[in-house]
């Protein structure tokens, strides 16, 4: 016995005839239409298993890139930030654009990997490394990396800052 036969992937049952439904006795049986044999060079609504799979693989392309364009599109709007960040809210609410930046960055990188769009998986890293570059820039001066340091809470800060 070869090793092709011990290892069964799925059996497959015998088809069973179903019974037949009495018919209607106020509906009188239609003539049986010819049965003709359809090829799919002439039959326009066949489809074939590889043109449904290549139009699969293409729509999930596509969705990846709008998913990646959106993105960009956020990290690109963040340098137009129209509020405050200075300190407060103001700083917590801006930290949170490029959070989401980094988050949707992430999400493409996962796309992208399961997908095998190698180009799109490194635009999406570079997307998501921006985020944490805007992170950062907010942050360090807070922390004591800067020249001009900077505070968390308005309340803190020192007279002559907005």
């Amino acid at each position: 016995m070869t090793a092709y036969e011990q290892v069964k992937v799925w059996e497959i049952d015998e088809v069973r005839p179903r019974p037949a439904r009495p018919s209607r006795p106020s509906q009188p049986p239609s003539p049986p239409r010819p049965i003709r044999p359809r090829s799919p060079a002439t039959d326009s609504r066949a489809v074939r298993p590889q043109d449904v799979r290549e139009r699969a693989e293409r729509n999930e392309r596509l969705l990846v890139w709008a998913r990646l364009s959106v993105v960009v599109i956020l990290g690109a709007a963040v340098l137009w930030w129209p509020y405050g960040r200075n300190c407060g809210f103001g700083l917590a609410a801006y930290l949170l654009a490029p959070t989401m930046i980094i988050v949707g960055g992430l999400w493409v990188v996962a796309c992208t990997w399961t997908r095998r769009m190698a180009r799109t998986h490194g635009l999406a890293m570079l997307v998501a490394l921006w985020g944490a570059g805007l992170i950062a820039a907010e942050i360090l001066p807070r922390i004591g990396y800067a020249a001009q340091p900077a505070v968390w809470l308005c309340r803190n800060a020192p007279r002559g800052t907005p």
